[in-house]
This record gives C-alpha cells, structure tokens and sequence, in this order.
C-alpha cells in the first residue's frame, strides 16, 4: 500500500510516500480502508524531529475516516463496508484508570501517528474499540477532520472547565481546527463566546461559526483589554488557550476575579514566564488538559451528526502532495483543517 513516512528530520519534503506493506488485523482488530485523513500540529512536531516519542521511520497521520476492510478473529460489532471514523487515543484497556472509563490517565496511552504507524496511508488495524460507527450527514473529509478538534475542544471546556450556561468564553486563536471546534462547543454549552483571530476574512469566518463577538489580533495586540471592554470590565468566565507562550499570560489578564483558563497546546512555545500576582490576587485556576476519553466522545457524536457541530476543512490534497498539505498546514491564512484525500 501507500503511504505518507517520514525517515529523516526536516522541511515538508521529507514526507515521502513509498510502499509498505499492507497491515493484517490481529484478533481483535478492525482493517480499515482509509479514504481521508486529518492533519495536525504534531505531524509537523514529529517531521522536525521535536516529538521524541515516535520511533522513526514512521507514518504519521494521527486522525482518519474510511470503511471497514476485513475483521480480525474475534471481532464483532462491524461489516465489512461499514463507514468508520478513528479514535487516535489507543489504550491498554485494562488498568484500573480504563476500566473507570479514563483513557487519558492509561500508563500505557499511545496515539495513532504519534507512537506507531498513522492515517497517511491506504490502510490501518486498530483495535475495535478505537473503530467508531460514522455519524450519518458526513463525508470523508469533514469525519476526518471531526475527532480529534472536537474531543479536544469538549474535554477542555466541557469535561475540565465545566461551562455553563450563561459564561463568557474567550476562545484564543479560533481559526485552528480545535479553535473552530471551541467556538462551537462553547456555543453549544451555552456560552457567550468571544474569540480572536488574524485577518478580517477569518473574522466573518469565526462568527459565522457563532462566535458573539471576534477581535483582530492583529489590530488590537492587547485583545485582552477588549475583552474586559466586552464584558463591562469584568473579564471572560472561562478562556480556552492552545497558543501557548505568545499568549496565555494575555489570556489569564482577560479573566474576571476567579475565572478559569483551560490550556492544552503550546505552538509558540512550551515556557512561559507568568505575572503570579495575575494570578494569585485574582484567584484564577489554571486547568491542564491532555487528552479525551470514549465516554466523552459518545457525548458529542449526536452534535456531529445533528450538525450542532461542523467539522471545519480548510483544503482537502491527494495523499501524493503529503508534503504540500504540511505547507498548507502551517500557513498563516489557513482557516479549520488541512484533509489528505486517499485512494480516490
């Protein structure tokens, strides 16, 4: 089969597609034929060598949609044929964090395309339960686009800020694909929602997503200062932040006394240095996330499906431009997901 490996560190053309052979599903396991597949910010981490975890040569690809191929001894619960979306999020299963339903705190978490071979591919085995029956209303490349924003953006603010109908929430950064999800999730949850992003277009592109009110990053650096403008000098409840070091201390200014500021991702940086008193005098909480789990996921797919939540693609390439898709990946005008098309 085809597949998008990296085997040397380094620019977008060291993504090379080459032939691998096709994987056997194990007992257990379901093969699926992979029709599109989901970029993200880790590929590019893994690519320059600055995700020490995954073994090289790899496939990377951490998120994809296709169909059922063939089942592995023991397997139910599928047909070959079925539409299928993956769980990135592959756990030992038997750890008494797993059976309290806890992936994320499974000490033997790995992630599709981060500690093993990914979705850049014609085909992958999983195990059946990182297999999810699609929902129903979407194509290949908007279920490839769908998993991973959303349980990102729904363990932040849903599971780990625990928003509430009525909060203000400061997304930062909303033209990302969690970005796009947070602004939706938020609203969902019934959130007031205040977001920033770069450029006018993306502006109306964020409010069309429902976003209450969007501030020009660019036009106005401080936008924490706008935001306690917007909320009558109070400050936003919750602020959702994936930028990082550029960003979070702006992000826990535009709080109120006691808000909340729920933080996974650092794409400008890991270290920050923070104004403690910031943080101590106004009594802000600081919430660190990782990843979602397969009860959180259940809670969101009806969203999915009823178009409560629309996975956002930016632009959709063939498997053979991997490495193009990567460029576009880490353009500043992108807007939503970047979505590799595989086998036709």
């Amino acid at each position: 089969m085809k597949a998008g490996r990296v085997s040397v560190f380094g620019g977008p053309e060291t993504v090379e597609i080459v032939d691998v052979p096709t994987p056997e599903p194990a007992a257990g396991e379901v093969l699926v034929k992979l029709r599109s597949a989901g970029l993200n910010r880790a590929d590019l981490l893994i690519r320059e060598g600055k995700f020490t975890e995954a073994p090289v040569p790899i496939v990377l690809g951490v998120e994809g949609a296709g169909e059922v191929a063939a089942l592995g001894a023991g397997t139910v619960g599928f047909t070959p044929g079925d539409r299928v979306v993956l769980n990135p999020m592959v756990v030992c299963d038997a750890c008494p964090a797993c059976r309290a339903g806890r992936d994320s705190e499974c000490p033997e978490l790995q992630v599709v395309g981060e500690h093993f071979d990914g979705t850049y591919a014609e085909y992958i085995s999983l195990p059946a339960r990182n297999v999810l029956h699609a929902p129903e209303g979407l194509g290949d490349d908007r279920l490839a686009a769908s998993i991973v924003a959303c349980m990102t953006a729904w363990h932040m603010l849903k599971t780990r800020a625990q928003v509430r109908p009525g909060e203000t929430v400061l997304v930062v950064g909303a033209s990302s694909g969690v970005g796009s999800a947070a602004v939706q999730v938020a609203k969902a949850l019934g959130a007031r929602v205040i977001a920033t992003t770069s450029t006018g277009r993306k502006e109306q592109q964020v409010r069309e997503l429902g976003a209450d009110e969007v501030i020009n990053y660019r036009a106005v650096p401080d936008f924490h200062e706008q935001v306690r403008r917007l909320t009558g000098g109070i400050g936003a409840d919750v602020a959702h932040e994936t930028v990082g070091r550029a960003t979070v201390q702006k992000s826990i200014h535009a709080l109120r006394h006691g808000g909340r500021l729920v933080g996974m991702g650092s794409h400008t940086g890991h270290v920050a240095e923070l104004d403690l008193w910031s943080i101590y005098r106004r009594e802000i909480t600081l919430i660190g996330c990782h990843t979602s789990n397969r009860a959180e996921i259940a809670e969101f797919l009806p969203l999915l499906a009823d178009g409560t939540l629309r996975p956002v693609v930016d632009s959709v390439f063939p498997l053979e431009r991997a490495s193009d898709a990567q460029v576009r990946l880490a353009h500043p005008d992108r807007f939503g997901k970047v979505v590799l098309s595989i086998g036709g």
